[in-house]
């Protein structure tokens, strides 16, 4: 297993965002704590406007944030357990 684990939200010709499986644990459920708090945090507030007006466009940045830190936060949990397996 390589030392750098991409994010799977990288564009697959650019690897740019990667893991370095090699800290600890504890730094990388921290990393994945505050990414899932922020993607869950960001939900929550689109569950208290209403959508009625709102513009595709605005939806879509949103709910892509949201998809992004959600997806890197599920990304550096899978890292986490391998180290603690």
């Amino acid at each position: 297993m390589s030392q750098y684990i991409p994010f799977n939200t990288n564009h697959p010709d650019c690897q740019v965002m990667l893991i370095d499986s090699l800290v600890s644990v504890a730094s990388v459920l921290d990393c994945a704590h505050a990414r899932i708090k922020a993607g869950t945090d960001l939900l929550e507030s689109l569950t208290s406007v209403t959508i009625k007006g709102i513009e595709d466009g605005d939806l879509y940045r949103l709910t892509h944030a949201a998809y992004l830190l959600l997806r890197e936060g599920v990304d550096l949990l899978e890292v986490a357990r391998r180290g603690v397996n």
